[in-house]
């Protein structure tokens, strides 16, 4: 059975065939991600479903490509990467809670990851449409990670500054293919805002 194009919110039902067949594996290797994975699933034996949102969560938790079928139309793709020393507790409240409120309110699915070559890796399995470095406690790796994704080209990129960054540092940051700046202090309906304003 073929699967068409979702529409915005769209979330459907897949059968184990279907996750098989849009994710290019066998039957039996979905039956494992239920099995040993964790892959979400409901009904037993040949009626098994999985959900399409639990299947996308599912791919981005093991750097898998996402196939575009079953993405809801108009779904963005976020990246934010950051440096491991920097998940305080206060920093990860803030980065669920931004992350919740764009997958609720604007249909994007969101992933983070730690810079270096990891970072890298999910660049190229994740391929996000709108990348988010954090500069205030990773300033070259994220001027690295930036240049790297612009050659990459595709995506957008928005970088986190420190509200005291000298003027030069900004600039370097944009010259490295951001295309937004907002400091780390921003609250999280102006950073929607801004992330909704990049795909304007």
């Amino acid at each position: 059975m073929a699967i068409q194009l979702l529409k915005k919110h769209e979330i459907i039902f897949l059968g184990i065939e279907q996750v098989a067949s849009v994710c290019c594996v066998s039957e039996a290797r979905v039956h494992r991600w239920i099995e040993m994975n964790g892959l979400k699933a409901s009904g037993r034996d040949e009626n098994i479903n999985i959900l399409s949102s639990d299947l996308v969560d599912f791919l981005v938790q093991y750097n898998m490509p996402i196939p575009q079928v079953i993405l809801p139309a108009e779904a963005k793709k976020i990246l934010f990467v950051f440096a491991s020393e920097t998940l305080e507790f206060i920093y990860v409240t803030f980065l669920i809670k931004f992350f919740h409120k764009l997958k609720e309110d604007a249909n994007f699915i969101c992933d983070c990851v730690a810079y270096g070559k990891d970072a890298e890796l999910k660049l190229m399995t994740f391929v996000p449409d709108l990348l988010v470095t954090d500069t205030v406690s990773a300033y070259a790796e994220a001027i690295k990670l930036n240049t790297y994704s612009r050659k990459g080209g595709g995506n957008k990129i928005l970088s986190i500054i420190d509200q005291g960054m000298d003027h030069e540092d900004v600039q370097k940051i944009k010259d490295s293919g951001a295309e937004a700046v907002v400091t780390r202090r921003i609250e999280i309906n102006a950073l929607v805002e801004q992330v909704n304003a990049l795909f304007q």
